[in-house]
């Protein structure tokens, strides 16, 4: 084992990391390593020579990106120099399999990033001195990507990091009481467009035509209702622990307490329920029989997911690769400038 020496991001001070070098065939290609001392993820993958190509690189080397991916859950490409949005991309295709997956049925404003898919998205357009709180890429979809990938393509000055939690121990920590209820009532999305707040259908759903909505919610598995004033409510029930696919590990995998209105800044949450009741917030989350959920239950969840946070500061031309199913990830306020780009792949289907 060879042990990495500290590194420093501005006036941030990177952790000691200790890393070893890989089996023979990799050796003399990459160092690998645990980026944190005392933390499982993300697990560090760096060149072991000048100029190596992570593209050319990754296409030699797939097998193995996979066994680390499964053992580790989150991987950190560093110093392999990816300036751009091409070359994320071709990266991305490299280690996966099939298209990248498409936003829709958004809940935050999303714009392509460009590349040969289209499907290279800007990190959610969220305001830079809020948080957003841990979540599983599109746990409320029918259709959600296994493989979830950043590349950061500009580092803010300060701040901007994306945590990531392992959502197997976020699982272990929640009161058995809690998940079970949760595991026999599972949980439900409920959101309201074209109120006056939050994103409209239009934009969520990336059409004008209602029939187009309509088909793609019996599709979807989500229940409808056109109100008053093109204005439409959506109801989507799904299970909130699911499977692995691979390991058949339960993992907690919901948005049930990201969306619920405690999960609110308090001065947003004061001004929409002095608006709204909770049946017509612009998103809550209950169970999936239409019992309310508490804030103490929300908020104890969201404990379970801070006590499993692990944050590194972003370096100009990281990529990191996620297990979607596996790790969550959130967002840190910040200061200056910051480009994340992200692209899902290989979809898991919902089996119910």
């Amino acid at each position: 084992m060879k042990t990495l020496k500290s590194k420093t991001l501005g006036d941030k001070k990177m952790p000691t990391a200790r890393r070893k070098t890989v089996a023979a065939s990799q050796e003399s290609w990459i160092k690998t390593g645990h980026l944190l001392p005392d933390k499982e993820i993300p697990f560090l993958v760096e060149p072991a020579m000048d100029g190596l190509n992570l593209v050319e690189w990754a296409k030699n080397n797939r097998p193995f990106i996979e066994e680390v991916l499964l053992q580790h859950r989150a991987l950190l490409f560093r110093n392999f120099n990816v300036k751009n949005v091409d070359e994320f991309e071709a990266f991305v295709m490299a280690t996966s399999d099939g298209d990248l997956l498409e936003y829709r049925d958004r809940t935050t404003p999303r714009h392509s990033e460009g590349g040969q898919s289209d499907r290279i998205y800007i990190s959610t357009i969220y305001p830079s001195e809020q948080t957003i709180k841990p979540h599983n890429e599109g746990t409320y979809w029918m259709k959600w990507a296994r493989k979830l990938y950043f590349c950061c393509l500009t580092a803010p000055e300060q701040g901007g990091e994306t945590p990531i939690h392992d959502v197997r121990k976020v699982y272990e920590r929640i009161d058995p009481e809690i998940r079970n209820r949760f595991i026999e009532k599972q949980w439900m999305l409920v959101r309201n467009f074209n109120d006056g707040f939050g994103l409209t259908w239009q934009e969520v759903f990336q059409t004008e035509d209602k029939s187009e909505v309509e088909e793609y919610c019996r599709n979807n598995s989500i229940n409808f209702e056109w109100k008053d004033g093109d204005r439409l409510r959506t109801e989507s029930i799904r299970p909130a622990v699911r499977k692995h696919p691979e390991t058949g590990e339960p993992v907690w995998f919901n948005h049930a307490a990201f969306y619920h209105h405690s999960s609110l800044e308090p001065s947003m949450r004061e001004a929409l329920l002095a608006e709204f009741s909770e049946k017509n917030l612009p998103y809550n989350t209950c169970y999936g029989d239409g019992m309310l959920i508490s804030p103490e239950d929300a908020e104890h969840i969201r404990q379970a997911y801070e006590q499993e946070k692990v944050m590194f500061p972003w370096q100009k031309g990281d990529v990191l690769l996620l297990d979607n199913m596996t790790i969550a990830h959130a967002r840190e306020p910040y200061i200056g400038d910051r480009r994340i780009v992200v692209a899902m792949t290989e979809p898991v289907y919902a089996s119910n």
